[in-house]
């Protein structure tokens, strides 16, 4: 490898980092539109109970989870990125996720907090890294009563 594509390869894991951030806040500020920006056209997002094109996910979390009262603030928090480039302008990604909900139910308001990996394949267009196709996998989460406000905002 040679310096010019050691720095080249680089500048992309940062670039693709600071994808993955940007798409978390997007999901804690409740912004489909911000969270559409982040990925390539048609892509693919398989989230839960949710498996389709970033578009109808974004629908989705518009007319659900978005206008729902029930929830609440969320953050996302990636970390423990892996990224290995089939080319230059094309990785798969494996991160670490941490996501927390607060859930506000009849019976009183919880804090839901989920872990798990996001398995991403991200492509460089037009000069910009952008999510091709996001597969979540969950392996825990837990639930407690709510603590107390801590005045969070949405982002």
């Amino acid at each position: 490898m040679t310096s010019e594509s050691a720095l080249r390869e680089l500048l992309a894991r940062r670039c693709i980092e600071e994808l993955l951030t940007r798409r978390g806040r997007a999901a804690d500020a409740k912004d489909p539109d911000a969270i559409l920006a982040e990925h390539v056209r048609g892509s693919r997002d398989t989230h839960g109970i949710f498996d389709g094109t970033i578009e109808d996910f974004a629908d989705y979390l518009r007319t659900h989870n978005y206008q729902d009262d029930r929830y609440g603030t969320q953050r996302h928090t990636v970390s423990n990125v892996l990224i290995h480039f089939d080319s230059p302008d094309v990785a798969r990604v494996e991160s670490y996720h941490l996501a927390y909900h607060r859930l506000v139910l009849s019976s009183g308001s919880f804090d839901v907090n989920v872990g798990g990996r996001y398995l991403d394949r991200c492509e460089q267009v037009g000069g910009r890294w952008l999510l091709t196709s996001r597969q979540v996998v969950y392996d825990w989460s837990s639930s407690s009563p709510a603590t107390p406000d801590a005045d969070l905002e949405e982002t």
